[in-house]
């Protein structure tokens, strides 16, 4: 790699250097200032070996053929040379993402999105193939969405490279290639001669994972992806989805023959083709967006004091709240919606990112007992603003600023209001300004994985004493202790039935509220009561279709139960309606884990966690999936983690029995299980319980543990009886059997 130092004092006269971007295998790229035009660009500087190979004047004259392309989709070059012994050129800074972070979840996008961006990349590569250059490397991670529009990025020299990896061997040592394995043409992967049709073919894979939300061609290996191209014939795009044109499947199968000869011709054709099918993808209802989909992003914190933040954002959430009461709005969670917090990106960014039609934003402001709120309401796609106030007054005025603003975005979207949902936003839950901040600051503590319950309780005893025992205020605190049961973190066995007390008390005084029919499904949940959980939470759903906590457990119950297809249907449902829920993409990614694909999901776990990244459970749940996939370094360091952050959770004494037991060390992970053995455990952690002890050649209790989950809750049966990995030590004992039976049986029981 280059010495930064070095190429910072050689390109000094023109640019300062700021910091890297990134660095892949044959670049690393950095962020700098250009000082003759006064903005910030991007240096891609080619590795030595690299550069080496391919010499300066044939990089130049690559380069310069890209630099002459000029369309509204090609990424533009602004400069190239040499430096510092070194050959680099020079791109603009785009604001946005690329396809691959739009594609992350595994989530399929609305055809009318897919058939925009494939025919702006089409016209792209068509234009480009004319002036004679084939890009050799078309796939998400090089297609840019700035401001509605697709940049093909990373043309220039990819014919040169492609020379090189064959004529000069310490090229091919260091990694370099071009092209992606699962995107490469036929051609291209038995290294023949090429033309535009094999970008064509790139494309059509794209557009296969933009219509799908699964790569055309997966493999083990690199010669497996690459040899299933010449063998297998992905299915129709249409045997996932009902909703798209006859046309654009067709295109999209069409792009994918093998035989160049198959394709279209030009990228001229593929731009027709896909044009004509616009109106029809545009009318499409299954995956388009709806009419009057919101979201409400966190009102802005103006305050001088910082720990007014939880007012904010409570105040975003109650809005949330009250908006997803309206059935004829579809509203956004309150979880995607937080990982926008503080964004930088533009409305009509967070429209296409959340899928929504309008965006709400706001900013709040206190100054003692003093209140201002200021709250517009946006158009996502022609960031025109439809409504806009502020309000001032003091705290006791909150809840009337809370129902105007809802009220508001009801009239400016020209919604009928039924009786039931006019009645629902006049509804006063908590009556006194200082107990409904406390129950804020509760609430955003809840939501904090693993934080001392002592501190919620506390802040809900302040709340009760202003308030009295309000609705809102003894649902949380259920919530909070059924959680608590959910960590492992409690070992009175009657906490369970208080809380199913409270929640069907809950339940008569306000049926129609979502909380109490959660917490019964929560409660059957932690009993293995799987039919009750899914009925409880299914009901709080139609209740409340914002309530991301009673989506997670829904889905998660699905699981449970082995109801494999109903449970990938629930997790890309929770990623449509919350795109950046760190949760919606754990769910997803644990259903591969019972299909026997634990591998699947993992980019999308780990993308997760960077969100969420002092949530334990998504550590967990990362360092599980790696266990999984045999990679007990990484799944090590999750279990490091978990030591020095939450060493208390019966989840991290998991992980670090399971490394401890795959690394051979099987007296120190009974060892570390001996720990929790006091605590009380639902199906699911019973369940896990036994895997390590399974490794560490303790059968009989692993055996025991295993039959103890089945009958508590816990019955994927496919997992049991053979995706697990950690189980392979049971399965030739004679007691695993009728257990694997029982499991299959119950979930048989389940579906009837």
């Amino acid at each position: 790699m280059t010495d930064p130092s070095l190429l910072a004092d050689a390109l000094a006269d023109r640019y300062r250097l700021l910091g890297p971007l990134g660095q892949g295998g044959m670049a690393t790229v950095y962020l700098a200032h250009d000082h003759k035009h006064g903005r910030e660009v991007a240096i891609k500087v080619l590795r030595p070996e690299l550069a080496k190979s391919l010499g300066r004047e044939r990089f130049l004259r690559e380069i310069q053929l890209a630099a002459r392309l000029s369309h509204p989709h090609i990424l533009p070059l602004y400069d190239s040379g040499e430096a510092a012994g070194v050959l680099y050129f020079v791109m603009p800074v785009m604001q946005g993402q690329t396809l691959r972070e739009r594609l992350v979840a595994g989530v399929p996008l609305p055809v009318e999105e897919a058939v925009r961006v494939a025919t702006e990349v089409a016209d792209a590569l068509d234009y480009a193939h004319r002036h004679d250059i084939v890009h050799r490397d078309i796939k998400p991670e090089n297609i840019l969405l700035h401001e509605g529009h697709a940049i093909v990025a990373d043309f220039g020299i990819g014919k040169a490279i492609a020379a090189a990896t064959v004529h000069d061997a310490a090229v091919t040592q260091i990694g370099v290639t071009v092209g992606t394995p699962a995107y490469l043409s036929p051609e291209q992967a038995a290294g023949d001669s090429l033309d535009g049709r094999s970008d064509l073919f790139a494309l059509g894979c794209v557009l296969y994972e933009m219509l799908t939300g699964e790569v055309a061609f997966t493999g083990a290996n690199t010669p497996a992806v690459i040899g299933k191209r010449f063998t297998y014939t992905p299915p129709p795009v249409t045997s996932s989805r009902a909703d798209i044109p006859a046309g654009v499947a067709a295109t999209t199968t069409r792009l994918l023959c093998q035989s160049p000869d198959d394709r279209f011709a030009s990228g001229a054709e593929v731009v027709a083709a896909l044009r004509a099918m616009r109106s029809s993808s545009s009318s499409s209802n299954g995956h388009a967006r709806h009419p009057r989909s919101i979201a409400v992003l966190p009102f802005a914190n103006l305050s001088s004091d910082a720990e007014n933040e939880f007012f904010s954002d409570g105040l975003t959430e109650e809005i949330i709240t009250d908006l997803s009461g309206v059935k004829a709005l579809r509203v956004t969670s309150g979880v995607s919606a937080r990982q926008l917090k503080g964004t930088t990106k533009g409305v009509r960014e967070i429209g296409r990112l959340l899928g929504v039609r309008y965006a709400l934003t706001g900013s709040v402001r206190r100054a003692g007992n003093a209140l201002r709120v200021a709250a517009q309401l946006v158009d996502t796609d022609t960031d025109e603003q439809l409504w806009g106030e502020k309000f001032s007054g003091t705290m006791e005025d909150v809840f009337d600023v809370q129902e105007r603003v809802s009220r508001a975005i009801v009239g400016a979207l020209r919604v009928t209001l039924s009786a039931g949902e006019d009645a629902r936003l006049a509804e006063r839950p908590i009556r006194d300004a200082r107990a409904y901040e406390l129950y804020l600051k509760a609430q955003e503590l809840v939501r904090r994985y693993g934080a001392p319950i002592e501190r919620v309780l506390a802040l809900l005893d302040r709340a009760d004493e202003i308030e009295g025992p309000s609705l809102p205020l003894r649902a949380l605190r259920t919530y909070t202790q059924i959680m608590q049961m959910r960590a492992g973190m409690t070992t009175d066995a009657g906490d369970l039935v208080r809380a199913e007390s409270e929640a069907r008390a809950l339940l008569v005084e306000a049926p129609d509220a979502a909380y109490g029919h959660a917490l019964l499904g929560y409660i059957a949940y932690e009993r293995g009561d799987l039919a009750g959980a899914v009925r409880g939470l299914t009901r709080a759903l139609e209740c409340d279709p914002s309530d991301a906590d009673a989506r997670f457990f829904l889905g998660i119950s699905l699981e449970a139960a082995g109801q494999h297809e109903a449970s990938f249907t629930t997790a890309k449902r929770f990623l449509e309606l919350d795109p950046l829920s760190s949760m919606a993409a754990l769910m997803l990614c644990s259903t591969y884990w019972f299909v026997g694909l634990p591998g699947k999901g993992l980019d999308v776990l780990e993308n997760a966690v960077t969100l969420d990244p002092e949530n334990p459970i998504m550590r967990w749940t990362l360092g599980y999936t790696h266990a999984l996939l045999g990679h007990q370094d990484v799944a090590r360091e999750h279990a490091t983690w978990m030591e020095a952050h939450v060493p208390q959770m019966p989840y991290t004494a998991h992980l670090t029995a399971l490394v401890h037991a795959m690394d051979g060390r099987a007296a120190d992970a009974v060892a570390r299980l001996r720990a929790i053995e006091a605590m009380q455990f639902d199906g699911h952690l019973t369940f896990h319980i036994s895997e390590p002890y399974a490794l560490a050649g303790e059968h009989e209790v692993a055996l025991r543990l295993l039959a103890d989950a089945v009958e508590r809750g816990f019955y994927p049966g496919d997992f049991i009886a053979s995706h697990c990995p950690f189980l392979e030590p049971l399965r030739g004992l004679p007691e695993f059997p009728p257990i694997a039976a029982r499991a299959a049986q119950r979930v048989a029981e389940f579906r009837a």
